[in-house]
């Protein structure tokens, strides 16, 4: 059996398709201008400003000491210089690998951050794609069923002619 390309024969009729297509726009459309869609991405983009935040935060927090906190420069402390340093070497020996474990969640937080603003961006220029297509399928359609009506016009006028020189024959 050959191919055919008529979606009627596969029992989609034309004016079916078209009101697929509108109702799947409308949808779409109404999507777009609902609160509560619009809310949401308001709250991905603040959480995201936040995490960053706390990201930055964290990053300021992770060099080694250099300085005793101000509690700590008391009376034996403050007069010896040595005591000061032995006690800021030792801070840093003693969290040396939490400052790399520190430093590894920072870059994966900032890496997360990245592809989950980069999936979010190609969801929408996904969506709009899609209303893209969406429309320029219904106006195919559209002029498709023009060019088919126009056919079949064309059709029965030559039919018409035909019986009409066979009539007069």
């Amino acid at each position: 059996m050959p191919e055919t390309t008529d979606i009627s024969v596969a029992g989609i009729s034309v004016e079916e398709l078209n009101a697929k297509i509108e109702a799947v726009l409308a949808e779409m459309n109404a999507d777009q201008g609902d609160p509560m869609i619009k809310a949401l991405q308001d709250d991905i983009a603040l959480r995201s400003y936040h995490v960053e935040g706390l990201v930055n935060e964290a990053a300021q927090c992770f060099p080694a000491r250099t300085a005793l906190p101000a509690r700590m420069n008391r009376f034996p402390l403050k007069y010896f210089g040595f005591l000061h340093r032995f006690i800021l070497r030792f801070y840093e020996v003693l969290f040396r690998e939490q400052r790399g474990v520190n430093l590894a969640l920072i870059k994966a937080l900032r890496e997360s951050m990245a592809v989950n603003r980069q999936l979010n961006e190609q969801v929408q220029r996904g969506q709009q794609k899609m209303v893209e297509i969406l429309q320029d399928m219904q106006n195919r359609s559209t002029a498709q069923h023009a060019a088919l009506a126009q056919m079949e016009n064309e059709l029965r006028e030559l039919r018409e002619q035909r019986e009409h020189s066979k009539s007069l024959t």
